[in-house]
């Protein structure tokens, strides 16, 4: 699947972070210029491309945080290419996001006209 430049740890490791995020996941990598590889990935019928560093992806096989570095750019990338899971929302993703996390109103107890409970 890969060119001569990635590695089966590499290799592996791109799998791993991959289903990680979405296990109906379809990806494909192909060379780049330089140390940089560019990772098709496709769900549900959508398509994006993403760009990565090959020196990232072997500096994460060691560091988590640069393996939760490349998890959160595909995952970012792929949040858009699911639909089902935001809807045709006119703002964009980051607003829905907000709008979701923003604090509920809280309901107000409702008391009846000017009686008092019985004791």
């Amino acid at each position: 699947m890969f060119g001569k430049g990635l590695y089966q740890e590499e290799e592996a490791l791109l799998r791993e972070i991959l289903r990680t995020i979405d296990k109906n996941l379809d990806y494909t990598a192909k060379e780049g210029e330089g140390s940089r590889f560019s990772l098709h990935v496709k769900l549900r019928n959508h398509e994006g491309d993403i760009s990565l560093d090959l020196e990232e992806l072997k500096a994460a096989r060691a560091d988590m945080i640069k393996k939760h570095q490349i998890r959160q750019k595909i995952k970012a990338r792929c949040d858009h290419l699911d639909k089902s899971r935001y809807g045709a929302d006119v703002l964009g993703l980051a607003p829905a996001k907000l709008l979701r996390a923003s604090p509920k109103p809280e309901p107000t107890m409702q008391r009846g006209f000017g009686r008092t409970p019985r004791r």
